[in-house]
């Protein structure tokens, strides 16, 4: 135990008292993280506000009087001009130079009001372009929107009582609709996205120094010194592994904070409300967070110590690790889109399981055995590349330098 201890106090003394290595490992990607987020956000934003202030330009065909005040008076944002060249115009809707076009039949009004039983159903129709965001909007707007208005105004002109043709709406007056549990819609939207970036930062924050602590030293000749002292090479190999966990945990503990702090900026200024995130984690699922965390670095730690001890400088061992770190995020990646509720039998996949069971806790639908699977077969995992790195420390080939 005192071998293992003095590896660990210095692995960690290494990397907390260098001033440089403390700001870039857990201040520098959160100012980079918030940073990126903020300026996505933002930039999305703004391109929401360009499409929502930007007016449109329609063409219309045909267009029947009094169509032109109906689009003003609904506050539509829209210069309007008839429709000269059918050619014309579609050019010009595929390049973007108009957005909308709307099509009356010849006649129109004429035909709405003089209707008799029989005669056929006159079609409006409308042509846009969705790969131009201005014109998107503006078929949305328009044509899915202003357009059923105009009809039912027309409607009620040739019909007396327009509520007799009604004969039932829906949520017209239904405030109390949605019926859900608050903390967990919550839980289900953060379930999403926490467990992705939890099980990358944690990955990532032990991936640099990780390297740096077995083919770092190799490169530098210090692993040689290191190697014949009076300590246990399994001592040495518990030390680096728990030391790394320790970082590992602590700025993965950094990011998910400043995560959650610093979400409404990250987010154009939404406040948790707005976001829907209302989340309370009771005791209970707070131990469980973390004991899985803990047992997550403590896997993360062994992998990346394990590759690291194949490798001779740190830059050949950072090309080995990121085949894993790839395999790690997309696992990652993968309980985004999960929507049926996954078999026991997923909780014993390695990795995979950890995600599955950060979001089972959000949500709070883990059971325990689904809880104990994952953990346990994290920990044993952990165990096994602990042993394999041991014995890859006593072989004199693996390790020389």
């Amino acid at each position: 135990m005192n071998g293992i201890k003095q590896i660990f106090c210095k692995e960690l003394s290494r990397v907390f008292k260098d001033r440089k290595m403390v700001f870039s490992v857990f201040i520098l990607p959160v100012v980079i993280m918030i940073g990126i987020m903020s300026l996505t956000s933002g930039m999305a934003e703004k391109a929401a506000q360009d499409v929502e202030n930007h007016t449109s330009v329609v063409y219309i065909e045909n267009e029947p009087e009094g169509f032109s005040d109906f689009l003003e008076a609904a506050g539509t944002n829209c210069k309007i001009y008839p429709v000269e060249n059918k050619e014309d115009v579609r050019e010009k809707i595929l390049s973007g130079e108009a957005d909308l076009w709307i099509a009356f039949p010849e006649g129109f009004l004429d035909a709405v009001m003089n209707y008799k039983k029989g005669d056929k159903i006159l079609q409006v129709k409308t042509y846009y372009n969705p790969s131009e965001d201005y014109s998107s909007e503006a078929y949305e707007t328009i044509s899915s929107g202003i357009l059923e208005a105009y009809r039912q105004t027309l409607l009620a002109q040739r019909v007396d009582d327009i509520e007799s043709l009604t004969v039932f709406t829906v949520n017209s007056d239904n405030p109390d609709m949605i019926i859900r549990d608050e903390e967990k819609a919550g839980g289900k939207l953060l379930g999403m996205m926490l467990p992705y970036f939890v099980t990358i930062l944690l990955f990532a924050g032990a991936m640099g120094i990780g390297t740096d602590m077995v083919a770092g030293e190799k490169e530098r000749g210090t692993m040689a010194s290191l190697l014949v002292s009076p300590v246990k090479r399994s001592s040495i190999v518990l030390g680096k592994v728990f030391a790394l966990m320790v970082i590992s945990g602590v700025s993965s503990l950094v990011y998910v904070a400043a995560m959650v702090i610093f979400m409404p900026q990250m987010m154009g200024g939404m406040t948790s409300e707005e976001m829907g995130i209302s989340l309370r984690l009771s005791p209970v699922q707070i131990a469980m967070l973390a004991f899985l965390l803990v047992a997550i670095a403590f896997l993360y730690s062994a992998i990346i110590v394990l590759v690291s001890v194949f490798a001779k400088t740190v830059k050949e061992a950072s090309s080995y690790i990121m085949p894993v770190y790839m395999l790690i995020l997309v696992l990652g990646l993968t309980t985004m889109f999960t929507t049926s509720k996954p078999a026991d039998w997923y909780y014993a996949i390695p990795v995979y399981n950890s995600s599955l069971a950060l979001q089972g806790i959000l949500t709070q639908e883990l059971t325990m055995t689904q809880y104990g699977l994952t953990l346990g077969m994290t920990l044993v995992l952990g165990a096994v590349m602990i042993a394999a790195i041991a014995k890859a420390f006593e072989s004199e080939k693996v390790m020389a330098i």
